[in-house]
């Protein structure tokens, strides 16, 4: 899947998203750097990383995604984290870490199982002996699905006169979820202009995660409902999960 045209509009509606700062940040605390973190993004995790004096690798397959994180990291004076272009699947950067990331829903751009295996020995290949591998996902309790849906939290996003407008379509046999953005803005000529973008996530659902990650290799698995270690049910918000 490309990237490069959600750039713009995930930097934009993730932009204040702060839950789950503390948790990476305490974990960087707790393990060292330097931390390769899988799917940076625009930088937002690495950026927080970054101010808590943490060296941070940061991989990333969008070229534009790329651009704006070294543009806030550029804007925060922040020189300690490196970009890398490059797939989760198969990228091989000859270093170890203490540390390996997945944060916000990194894992489900592995669409299918070989692409999952390949995501997890990737991890593997680059964690230090006793190293600590956390990930976080979304728990699958969707939204409105096939109803176009105009989403509160996202009206910053359009800006004065604007909306974002979002799609849900479920494919339950392939656990795919996929969010149709259609963002209005309206222009100093007071034309109204729609952008559309579309982004796939392939779900997991607790147990089966548990066996990926222990038929690659990973132990002392640990489950969590959200952010702050709660115990994980079927309505939890997050999957957050750490192993070793």
């Amino acid at each position: 899947m490309n990237y490069d045209p959600l750039a713009e509009l995930y930097d934009l509606q993730y932009r204040s998203y702060r839950d789950d700062l503390p948790f990476y940040t305490r974990l960087a605390g707790d393990y060292g750097g330097p931390v390769f973190e899988l799917g940076a993004g625009t930088a937002r995790v690495a950026a927080a990383l970054a101010r808590a004096g943490h060296e941070v690798v940061a991989l990333e397959p969008s070229l534009q995604m790329i651009a704006r994180g070294k543009e806030r990291l550029a804007a925060a004076g922040l020189t300690n984290v490196s970009y890398h272009q490059g797939d989760m699947r198969s990228v091989r950067l000859g270093q170890l870490f203490p540390l390996i990331i997945a944060p916000f829903n990194t894992l489900m751009h592995a669409y299918t199982l070989s692409d999952q295996d390949a995501t997890l020995q990737t991890v593997r290949a680059h964690l230090e002996a006793g190293g600590c591998f956390a990930l976080d996902l979304y728990t699958p309790n969707f939204g409105q699905l096939e109803v176009l849906r105009l989403e509160p939290e996202w009206a910053h996003v359009g800006g004065e006169d604007g909306d974002l407008f979002l799609l849900q379509t479920h494919d339950p046999d392939a656990q795919l979820l996929t969010s149709h953005y259609f963002w209005d803005t309206v222009g100093v000529d007071s034309l109204l202009r729609r952008r559309r973008s579309t982004l796939t996530q392939r779900y997991f659902h607790r147990f089966e995660l548990e066996r990926a990650l222990l038929q690659n290799g990973f132990t002392q698995i640990q489950v969590y409902g959200d952010f702050s270690r709660g115990r994980f049910h079927t309505r939890a918000p997050n999957l957050v999960v750490i192993a070793s």
